[in-house]
């Protein structure tokens, strides 16, 4: 994707054009590079959070059609959605589940991550009528969810009742990004300790997996028989490994121009007029916001890409508009396509430096697109 090369915006229903542009090609070749360097094992593509806010449905479509094991969400509401739009594969829930939503789960064949001791008893009476496959989420670290090794001994006759529905066993790093790999290789010792507490009780897990996408690119999977990869698959992991493996962000955020106009030195753009034009300038206002996730502290700190250059933007981020300063002699009309998140990891305007200078990291900005933006797929 390439901003020389876009076409303008269709207008939408609601008379805005904003776009997120999400390439599936890259999303499948992304995993592809993932699987393999998590030597061929099974892959649960982790589509929480509207996939990293790419679009949970048509990415995980993408993904078992290339060959994922199963897709991972958060909540039982985000594993009904890709039910409801037509994903077939197996689905792991991995915030656990209430009791009472278990015939639920069952109906529409989810996994479950059974997240701690509270529902065990619940989950005996209920599984026999309404089956689904659990995997016993351990604490090896992570803080969160999950049995601690100190419990587990206590909760292994009542796990034992759930043997014949429990299918996998997981855990999750705290680390995996970290360059002194001492504490995950710990949580990896204390997740093969817990598993081999779980044999010795008879319970025996078809399936293994403790890694995220940092572990799988930095070799810390054990004798896991799958991986959980997440950010990887979009192209949007931090570590050395993932450049090297030629991972490519698959997201670029795309507003039309909605009005531009020339004004003259001097002239103030934005509450609290932060911005004073230096000499004369157009400034070229865009239908994009921070109820749409473009952050109001991007304003006169980031750049958009249009025709090949970046222009900064400048003023404060509103909710629905932002406005971008150009010279006077650039060709602009409304209507006119900008970049804001650029999926060149070398522009200026890509999310990796765009999440460097407010301090956080890129897949909270993709996770914060709000679902009002179209997304567009390319396959």
């Amino acid at each position: 994707m390439n901003e020389q090369h876009l076409e303008p915006l269709k207008r939408h229903p609601e008379g805005r054009a904003l776009r997120a542009e999400v390439d599936l090609r890259r999303v499948a070749r992304n995993f592809a590079r993932v699987r393999e360097a998590a030597g061929g094992r099974g892959i649960w593509g982790v589509v929480k959070a509207n996939a990293y806010g790419h679009g949970a449905v048509p990415v995980g479509r993408a993904l078992s059609e290339a060959g994922a094991a199963g897709l991972a969400v958060s909540s039982l509401e985000e594993g009904l959605e890709l039910r409801q739009g037509g994903v077939a594969c197996p689905i792991l829930v991995l915030g656990g589940l209430r009791p009472e939503a278990v015939p639920a789960a069952s109906a529409e064949g989810l996994t479950i991550a059974l997240v701690g001791p509270e529902h065990l008893a619940d989950y005996a009476r209920l599984l026999p009528d309404h089956p689904l496959k659990l995997h016993l989420k351990l604490d090896t670290g992570m803080g969160r969810f999950g049995f601690l090794p100190s419990e587990l001994g206590e909760c292994l006759p009542a796990l034992g009742a759930l043997a014949p529905w429990i299918d996998g066993a997981m855990g999750h790093f705290a680390t995996a990004d970290d360059p002194d790999q001492g504490f995950a290789l710990r949580q990896r010792r204390v997740f093969e300790a817990c598993l081999a507490q779980l044999r010795d009780a008879g319970i025996h897990p078809a399936q293994r997996h403790h890694g995220n996408s940092d572990a799988c690119l930095r070799g810390l999977l054990g004798d896991d028989t799958h991986v959980r990869p997440g950010l990887a698959l979009y192209g949007l992991t931090l570590v050395p490994e993932g450049r090297a493996l030629g991972l490519e962000p698959a997201l670029e955020l795309v507003a039309e121009v909605a009005r531009v106009k020339a004004v003259p030195a001097g002239t103030t753009v934005g509450y609290g007029r932060t911005f004073v034009a230096p000499h004369p300038l157009q400034i070229a206002t865009l239908a994009c916001g921070y109820a749409d996730g473009y952050r109001r502290d991007l304003g006169n700190r980031a750049v958009v890409g249009y025709r090949g250059r970046t222009y900064p933007v400048v003023g404060r981020v509103s909710m629905d508009y932002l406005t971008v300063a150009l010279p006077v002699d650039v060709p602009v009309a409304p209507g006119d396509p900008m970049v804001l998140f650029g999926s060149d990891p070398a522009a200026p305007h890509c999310l990796e430096r765009l999440a460097s200078a407010l301090g956080t990291i890129p897949y909270e900005l993709t996770c914060g697109l709000h679902r009002r933006i179209t997304r567009r797929f390319f396959s």
